[in-house]
């Protein structure tokens, strides 16, 4: 049986790709690439899969480690009881393959900054590769969204190298020459846990959690707000708006629950740590509490979301 005759084409769909090492991956309808809505039963899809780039032992000595591949791939079936195959790429733009040397944008307010320049991109805007394999989350415009790891650059790497990784990547797998963009507004941590939700005056949020293992037993909890509002139109110039919603906003982060009162439910008392343009943590620039939220979030002051 084709690996992928078990794969849906709902509107998001989850299932188990060849060669992911235990990561799902995600399928979207291919007909959102026209007017961004879902239509059932055309039999075609898009997937977007993610894998170790190569194996550790193998990493040419000097490389960053951990680095892993994003793939969009088509599928369709002509017989909606049949199986799922591969569309060439002469059939379709849209098959890509992102490699530990492909280009990706860092966006948002940390892009740019001295902490975020390696000799090789003097811009600080510029990376080769990204550490996200799990597709997290899909955006109500059409993009999915993957979380990084947070690398270690060996002793061979510049020490800023580190820094370009960790964020939040989004992908428009509809848009064959988009660039993949890490969203620095979002902060750098590794996220177990993304999810969407609109606010009723039509702004994003976006709740994120850490791991267990990489922040305590809970593990630490994060959110953030848009300043600008989603379009639900379908035009080019609506779909350019809400690809920059993630750029500018606020981020906050979820106090610990041994430091609020007994009896409060867990998503009472937020931290407000900075928006694109200011902190709210005393002695840290915006860059440095998106660098390290989790420990700008011991500093801040709780206030309400909203």
């Amino acid at each position: 049986m084709n690996p992928l005759s078990s794969l849906l084409p709902r509107q998001f769909s989850r299932a188990p790709a060849p060669g992911s090492a235990g990561d799902g991956t995600v399928v979207l309808p291919l007909e959102w690439s026209r007017g961004r809505s879902c239509h059932r039963g055309a039999g075609q899809a898009l997937m977007v899969v993610g894998r170790e780039a190569v194996d550790a032992a193998t990493e040419p000595p000097g490389e960053l480690r951990g680095l892993c591949e994003l793939s969009v791939v088509a599928v369709r079936r002509t017989d909606p009881a049949g199986d799922w195959q591969e569309v060439g790429a002469r059939d379709r733009p849209y098959n890509r393959r992102f490699t530990a040397r492909a280009p990706f944008v860092l966006t948002g307010p940390a892009a740019g900054h001295r902490l975020l320049r390696t000799t090789a991109d003097p811009s600080g805007r510029h990376v080769l590769g990204t550490s996200a394999r799990r597709c997290l989350a899909v955006t109500p415009w059409g993009t999915t969204l993957h979380g990084e790891r947070v690398l270690q650059p060996n002793a061979l790497r510049e020490r800023h190298e580190a820094h370009r990784f960790g964020w939040l990547v989004e992908l428009d797998p509809y848009d064959p020459d988009a660039t993949p963009r890490k969203r620095t507004m979002l902060g750098r941590f590794e996220r177990d846990r993304v999810a969407i939700s609109l606010t009723a005056d039509g702004r994003v949020t976006v709740d994120m959690s850490e791991p267990a293992a990489a922040a305590g037993q809970d593990g630490a909890r994060y959110r953030f707000v848009s300043r600008d509002r989603v379009r639900r139109g379908a035009t080019a110039a609506e779909h350019r708006h809400n690809l920059a919603l993630l750029d500018n906003g606020t981020l906050y982060a979820g106090r610990p629950a041994d430091e609020r009162a007994p009896g409060r439910g867990e998503t009472d008392g937020w931290i407000r740590l900075c928006d694109d343009e200011q902190s709210y943590v005393p002695g840290r620039s915006v860059t440095e509490v998106l660098l390290d939220p989790r420990s700008a979030a011991r500093a801040g002051d709780p206030l309400p979301l909203p």
